[in-house]
């Protein structure tokens, strides 16, 4: 399939038209800088976003969902176990890696959460580079090919 830039202008508008139709429910564990950016932005597509990190909603609430996105912006421990709970519970989601290599514990908390296999992984390239970098060593099956 041609998936040049041409195909994804001529693309975009039914994509879009998809998404207004459907008006998805999307669970957002985001961080707290661009929880209001990302809940409009998710509005404007015609989205019905929803701010839900509380460890002891996922479980009801997830399920309920079509789609999930968790950044990693403001990253706590205590949000954590909610972002791997809601990724576990069988519905497409987006890992948001912000700043992924800054810490240690910050690229264990994304690697952790790239094993739960996200649909999408929406990074910059220093970000994907820093989680395949990682990813490569601990594992022969994921393979980085880069493209020139």
């Amino acid at each position: 399939m041609d998936r040049s830039p041409k195909w994804w202008g001529r693309s975009a508008w039914s994509f879009l038209s998809a998404v207004r139709a459907r008006a998805p429910l999307v669970q957002c564990i985001t961080n707290l800088v661009s929880m209001d950016i990302a809940a409009n932005v998710l509005l404007a597509a015609g989205a019905s976003p929803a701010m839900v990190h509380s460890l002891r909603e996922v479980p009801d609430f997830t399920p309920r969902c079509d789609a999930v996105y968790v950044n990693v912006g403001t990253l706590s421990e205590d949000w954590l176990p909610s972002m791997r709970a809601a990724a576990s519970a069988g519905r497409p989601w987006v890992l948001d890696p912000v700043a992924a290599a800054a810490s240690g514990f910050r690229m264990e908390a994304c690697l952790s959460l790239l094993e739960l296999r996200p649909a999408v992984v929406r990074g910059n390239g220093s970000e994907i580079l820093a989680l395949a970098d990682r990813s490569a060593a601990a594992s022969s099956s994921f393979k980085v090919v880069p493209r020139y």
